[in-house]
């Protein structure tokens, strides 16, 4: 989907492509959301697992206000709750414990002392990596190798996941109210004021729902 700006219909502010995953893989969809707004520059990235699967989801952002602003995060959503599962969090979590602490653990970083907006951090999980203050792109640098650490679990666990969790239903209903609540435009009215000013609500609503839809 081409974004178009409302004060410059011809002008490009964007877009949102969406990728499905291939059958019999605990991948579901992949979505890119980009929106450029002046001298802002923000991008979303997604990696969805099944509606029906315990798969987490990985979730990057990074918002560029200029060469050397921004903002960024990278996460897995968790599919079920570390109380009821605490299994679940040592196989999917803990292989992420060597760069998130690479990440963090330079002081010098703002990550390691900026959290983001703890209303969001409720619906992912204790491994984000982010800072809600501006960094540097030296900053960013610096962190990257522990993103693409990241990454790297994740498409291995969409090859290897095995873990007995809830029914699937269950495992749809929760992620759909998951979800619902991570892209609430309540959560985070700021962003999502921005993305309306920019394209206009109906066509920010869409994009949410793209964002949340399954595929499978």
């Amino acid at each position: 989907m081409r974004l178009k700006a409302l004060d410059a219909p011809h002008g490009d502010a964007g877009f949102v492509r969406l990728w499905i995953a291939r059958p019999g893989s605990f991948a579901d969809r992949m979505v890119h959301f980009r929106l450029c707004a002046g001298p802002v520059d923000t991008q979303l990235f997604f990696l969805f697992g099944r509606a029906d699967s315990v798969m987490p989801h990985f979730h990057a952002q990074v918002v560029q206000f200029s060469p050397e602003a921004c903002v960024f995060n990278a996460d897995f959503l968790p599919r079920v709750d570390p109380v009821d599962y605490p299994d679940y969090f040592r196989q999917v979590f803990a292989p992420l414990n060597m760069p998130y602490w690479k990440a963090i653990n330079d002081y010098r970083n703002v990550c390691s002392h900026a959290p983001g907006n703890p209303a969001i951090a409720t619906y992912l999980s204790h491994w984000s990596i982010g800072t809600s203050r501006p960094a540097t792109a030296t900053e960013l640098a610096k962190i990257t190798p522990s993103i693409h650490a990241y990454l790297a679990h994740w498409l291995a666990l969409a090859n290897t996941l095995r873990f007995d969790g809830p029914a699937e239903e269950v495992l749809r209903q929760r992620d759909a109210k998951h979800l619902a609540c991570f892209l609430d435009e309540d959560l985070d009215p700021r962003a999502w004021k921005g993305v309306y000013t920019v394209v206009g609500k109906e066509v920010g609503q869409q994009i949410r729902q793209t964002i949340a839809e399954p595929l499978h």
